[in-house]
């Protein structure tokens, strides 16, 4: 969602007229995020979000596709897709492949809004979107497993600055632990994998809708369980409150199995290791001004992965009352 493509103001007019938009009021670019280049579009029609991106396959976007319609069958609150005409749920244009989405109502929250009550409805929401997907024909593998997570480790410890390869030496070996610390075997199905606080719309105290799809792939449950928890629930250290919560309200819509128990540790270290690296690379060496690329510190997860490495899978169990 940075800026990484700068589209002329012709751009909007195709992308409007190919989506039946009316004509163009005005655009404005969105800096946050790490991957595409993303705008508020304003039109006679209204107001849309438009994905540009010089990265995703047709696959991938037709995954996407295929899953936001299931989930707009199932009344699950996502974002609406508009489809132009032709084949393609998408438009081809400068480079890349342009979505369109309906602009969500509702605000995000900021972490010191959060509170165990919102907790427990996130939590809720997604077990209800995991129960979801499990009648979900499609398939998309995790493009960032830990294979392809440890590729990036390697090239990091690499680098010349002497912090990033200290950092990622350590990141090594927590994602040994991590992978030692889940079997594998765990209940699978479409999870969202990216469900921070800027991908959740409120409307008031309840959940207006989970957006930013294009990450979601087939993987654990619980993979998906630990890494929202790392997101919601931390602030300088774990907060039990919130972490109980949010467990107690995912396992109303959709209870653990033992086996998920016992791998969230895992999944937790695994996704701290991730976003650790992941932030490094997309925005610690990105080239990208301030302007066109909202900067998030790679420390506040790696904050995260030190605090489970002290932990063990104890600790995380005791912490979150599973």
């Amino acid at each position: 969602m940075a800026v990484y493509t700068t589209l002329p103001p012709e751009a909007f007019t195709r992308v409007a007229d190919a989506y039946g938009l009316g004509a163009v009021r005005g655009m404005t670019p969105i800096p946050q995020g790490s991957i595409n280049t993303n705008h508020r579009l304003e039109t006679d029609a209204g107001r849309f979000f438009v994905r540009h991106t010089t990265v995703r396959s047709e696959e991938d976007l037709r995954f996407e596709a295929a899953l936001l319609e299931h989930l707009a069958a199932a009344h699950f609150p996502a974002p609406a897709l508009l489809v132009p005409m032709g084949p393609a749920p998408f438009l081809s244009l400068e480079g890349g492949r342009i979505s369109v989405f309906k602009w969500l109502a509702g605000e995000e929250l900021t972490r010191a809004q959060l509170t165990p009550d919102l907790l427990e409805q996130l939590g809720a929401e997604l077990g209800k979107l995991h129960r979801t997907t499990q009648s979900f024909g499609g398939s998309r593998h995790n493009p960032y497993g830990s294979e392809v997570v440890r590729g990036w480790l390697t090239g990091l410890r690499e680098r010349p600055e002497p912090e990033l390869a200290s950092v990622a030496a350590e990141l090594e070996g927590l994602l040994t632990r991590a992978e030692a610390a889940h079997p594998g075997l765990e209940p699978r199905g479409v999870i969202h994998a990216d469900l921070f606080l800027d991908n959740v719309k409120w409307l008031g105290d309840r959940v207006g809708a989970f957006f930013d799809f294009e990450m979601a792939c087939v993987d654990a449950y619980a993979r998906d369980v630990a890494i929202t928890l790392n997101a919601w629930c931390f602030e300088g250290t774990y907060q039990p409150a919130l972490c109980q919560a949010f467990l107690r309200g995912y396992q109303d819509a959709r209870p653990l199995a033992e086996v998920e128990r016992a791998a969230l540790y895992g999944h937790a270290l695994y996704g701290a290791v991730r976003f650790t690296a992941s932030r490094i690379r997309d925005y610690h060496l990105s080239p990208l001004g301030a302007d066109k690329l909202a900067p998030k510190d790679f420390r506040t997860y790696l904050a995260r992965a030190r605090a489970l490495g002290g932990m063990g899978p104890d600790g995380l169990r005791a912490l979150t009352g599973t």
